[in-house]
């Protein structure tokens, strides 16, 4: 949303906003120059127009603009135009969090404004955030360049937190877990277990910048203290047995370098199945992606049959099927260099599959090569930031 002296949008909406930071409603001002009107209902569809979210622009003035449901949005590429959109915009050094300070400030300027219409120049001279010029379209270095130094750097950080983690992680095994399970798995279920039992509330929220603000204050205490009470647990509260003794032994063994080659449908029907970024992306797709009516409902495992049959007949851009997108991501090139093969075939237009997005193959990935990366998704980097580590909630 817009932030500036004229107060673009009510302290009372802001204040809600920052109430429901526990389940999980996050906030981000860009000053001054925003102005687009984009409102997103991820699973639904997008309006992209001219109205803003007041009853005036909804309901009195000449409004125009269209809606596109999440298949329109699929169907068209503009998926991917949306999320470049939001992430650009997040990337922004402009771009702040919403705090309490700011909106006691807008509470403030809102009565300047009112009381004091002619003195409008003497408010803007009091605002905590200068004046932003926009955006700067001078740049030598290409967008698509900066999102890739943008991922690196982000994958190369968090990796470093979950490498740390994983060389102390032997030392606080549960007895249910078998000694010669990779480091990379058991750190990945350790923070799966922290996530579903410590940061679940009661009331099905997960207010994980709620522990971030706790936690970040001694990330490494908060890791000890997490990292005794894996170690004490005398069976696994949330599966975790079963992803480590079922799920990742069969994408191991299934997408290792001698059998990738040889995937049938059965075999990738489980790897989607097993793959949580998959499923949790699956179950929202709409039913008519799949040839069904859009209400038609699908339970989950026919939804993973249907997506496992629909992406075996597709191809990206390089008239790749999806197993030799694995294939490639997994062996088409140096270990060290996993990162970029995993950011093109998730963010590159001639490599990504619609509906296979990032999580999904940064997930799989850690799975089928314990020993050089580990399963990463967005639970992942939540379970972090709830641990106190600065790392972004989005991979």
């Amino acid at each position: 949303m817009r932030y500036d002296h004229t107060v673009p949008v009510s302290p009372s909406l802001l204040t809600k906003f920052l109430a429901n930071t526990k389940n999980n409603i996050f906030c981000k001002l860009v000053p001054d120059c925003l102005h687009s009107k984009v409102i997103w209902w991820k699973g639904y569809g997008a309006y992209i127009g001219s109205a803003n979210l007041t009853d005036r622009a909804w309901h009195t003035n000449i409004e125009t603009g269209i809606f596109f449901t999440e298949s329109d949005l699929y169907n068209s590429n503009l998926i991917g135009q949306l999320e470049e959109f939001f992430e650009n915009l997040a990337s922004l050094d402009c771009c702040v969090d919403l705090s309490e300070d700011i909106i006691d400030e807008q509470r403030q300027l809102l009565k300047s404004k009112l009381e004091l219409e002619k003195k409008e120049r003497q408010v803007i001279r009091k605002r905590k955030i200068p004046e932003w010029g926009g955006v700067s379209f001078i740049d030598n270095k290409k967008t698509k360049d900066k999102r890739k130094e943008s991922f690196h750097k982000e994958w190369e950080s968090t990796f470093s937190i979950i490498k740390n983690i994983s060389d102390q992680i032997n030392d606080y095994r549960p007895v249910w877990i078998s000694e010669d399970t990779p480091e990379f798995w058991q750190t990945d279920q350790f923070l799966h277990a922290y996530y579903y039992n410590i940061v679940h509330q009661k009331d099905n929220t997960y207010p994980f910048e709620d522990y971030h603000r706790t936690n970040s204050k001694n990330p490494q205490a908060a890791l000890m203290s997490m990292l005794s009470w894996w170690k004490d647990l005398s069976i696994p509260l949330s599966n975790e047995d079963i992803h480590l003794e079922v799920y990742a032994p069969y994408i191991r063994d299934h997408l290792s370098k001698n059998n990738i080659v040889l995937l049938t449908e059965d075999n990738l029907h489980k790897i989607f199945s097993y793959t949580h970024a998959t499923m949790d992306h699956v179950i929202k797709m709409s039913a008519d992606i799949f040839g069904h009516s859009a209400n038609t409902s699908l339970n989950k495992e026919k939804r993973a049959v249907l997506f496992t049959e629909w992406i075996m007949g597709k191809t990206n851009q390089k008239g790749m099927t999806i197993a030799e997108l694995l294939n490639y991501v997994l062996y088409g090139g140096k270990a060290s260099l996993m990162w970029e093969r995993i950011y093109q075939a998730g963010k590159d237009d001639e490599y990504k599959f619609q509906h296979y997005g990032i999580n999904s193959i940064a997930e799989v990935v850690g799975w089928a090569r314990p020993d050089d990366t580990p399963p990463r998704n967005g639970r992942t980097n939540k379970a972090l930031r709830a641990l106190g580590y600065p790392v972004r909630v989005n991979i």
